[in-house]
């Protein structure tokens, strides 16, 4: 079970817990059931709980309870999710570093023991309780069917969330940050993570994709209420005086910007 902090992380960052009926694809399909993980034991710390093939957290040691407060966390977390529900462009807080790890690998990083790592279509979140940690487990993380750690590949992501980042990439070539965060809506530190993300994917991923139509006032329009449709599909279809087809389309809209896939 996630501890106090864990919880309150996961929603902090934008994460949504429950899925948005959308369309096919392999972006937006369920994970495999070879998660990551860091072994049964890890830095002399023990898995908690048997492993379960549809498993998505894997937690490591126990969780003591901080004296006068009401929440606890293990030491080590590994989650697993899709590279749709979760990502840097897609999570309403920013990470404060974005780089590459373990070959193709993207990490963002959103405080200094809470990581997310891109690979493929996965996302792998990682929580340690001392940053310390943070380097080794970034290193030593693997899927269960593999003895160790293996080169990872570069994350894939939806459509629109490649849109964003085409959005400030055409604009860099003629005006600065400044200039495109006027021109487009965005915050400047936004502007900023887009750019930085575009240059560690490389050209290839951003080949052929075009620049989004839709302003940001409509792409956060569109995300939140793709953001409400995750807990309530048909409630919210209903309030905003759409039929299922047409809310499933507005929400395939923004599909990885929103937390739901």
């Amino acid at each position: 079970m996630l501890g106090g902090r864990r919880i309150v992380l996961l929603f902090a960052l934008g994460a949504c817990l429950l899925p948005v009926t959308s369309a096919g694809g392999d972006i937006s399909g369920p994970l495999p059931n070879d998660r990551y993980w860091l072994g049964t034991y890890y830095a002399g710390l023990e898995l908690n709980g048997p492993v379960e093939p549809d498993d998505r957290t894997y937690s490591y040691g126990d969780c003591e309870l901080p004296e006068g407060e009401g929440g606890c966390s293990v030491p080590v977390q590994i989650q697993n999710w899709t590279s749709c529900t979760r990502n840097p462009i897609g999570l309403d807080s920013l990470p404060t570093k974005v780089f590459t790890v373990r070959g193709g690998g993207l990490a963002a990083a959103y405080e200094s023991t809470a990581v997310d790592i891109g690979t493929g279509t996965e996302t792998v979140t990682v929580f340690t309780n001392e940053v310390e940690m943070v380097p080794a487990v970034l290193r030593d993380v693997h899927r269960r069917s593999q003895a160790g750690p293996e080169p990872l590949a570069p994350p894939v992501y939806p459509l629109p969330v490649l849109r964003e980042l085409v959005r400030v990439t055409t604009l860099a070539g003629r005006l600065g940050v400044k200039e495109i965060a006027r021109e487009t809506g965005l915050r400047l530190n936004e502007v900023k993570l887009r750019i930085r993300i575009a240059k560690l994917l490389g050209p290839e991923a951003l080949a052929g994709v075009k620049p989004p139509t839709m302003s940001i006032e409509t792409v956060e329009r569109l995300r939140q209420l793709s953001f409400k449709a995750s807990f309530n599909f048909a409630g919210t279809a209903r309030e905003a005086g759409l039929t299922k087809a047409q809310l499933r389309k507005k929400v395939n809209l923004v599909r990885g910007l929103a937390g739901g896939c």
